[in-house]
């Protein structure tokens, strides 16, 4: 197994922005009139990590350049949900739609406390994504995991891609898991890959391989 970057997986996320917060609305103004989108409903849009990028840019440099300025000590008292959607959209380098959904609940916060630390947690889905097992193996472990698949009939030659839920990805590798078996052990590291917030989101994971 190669080292492997999470952060190449997500192809499209959800964010939630907050109708009571001031930035959050005044992004979600502003997006409504100054991008092209795709109208989800009355709460929710669809726009390109492109045109994402370019917003921020246009709209929010300076905020960008004094976010990168200042120490992480005060990160979790300065920093807003410009900062986060650019991060996301620069560190996710594969991601290609955001839905933007914006929240009504007044009753909200995203600072957390953890350990007697105050931490800001932003909400967002990952919708989808992609695998490609060349990218997870090496080639001697990617012929364990196209005999494996094969056996648990997930995909053949014929068709070396699929269009699954992570959570039902997750139940038939662990439901046919022997580690015993040389080629079905090596299914371990999906399993890794997928546990935490991509199972927990069930994103939509499209897994390729090659022969």
């Amino acid at each position: 197994m190669f080292d492997f970057d999470i952060s190449k997986l997500p192809t499209s996320v959800d964010v939630t922005l907050y109708k009571y917060n001031y930035i959050d609305n005044k992004i979600w103004a502003q997006l409504n009139n100054q991008v092209d989108f795709i109208e989800v409903n009355t709460d929710s849009i669809i726009i390109t990590s492109t045109q994402l990028k370019y917003f921020i840019n246009k709209n929010y440099k300076k905020d960008i350049n004094k976010f990168k300025s200042i120490g992480a000590d005060v990160l979790h008292t300065e920093i807003n949900s410009i900062f986060f959607i650019y991060q996301m959209c620069e560190e996710m380098e594969n991601l290609q739609y955001l839905k933007i959904t914006l929240n009504d609940k007044k009753d909200y916060t995203r600072l957390v406390e953890v350990e007697g630390t105050k931490l800001l947690q932003f909400n967002f889905k990952i919708l989808s994504a992609t695998l490609r097992l060349t990218d997870l193996y090496t080639e001697s472990d990617l012929k364990k995991a196209n005999r494996a698949l094969n056996k648990i009939e997930l995909f053949d030659e014929s068709m070396p891609y699929i269009r699954i839920n992570a959570k039902e990805l997750s139940e038939i590798i662990d439901s046919n898991m022997d580690e015993d078996d040389e080629d079905i052990s090596v299914l371990l590291d999906i399993l890794d890959i997928l546990e935490h917030k991509i199972e927990r989101d069930n994103s939509i994971i499209l897994l390729i391989t090659d022969y």
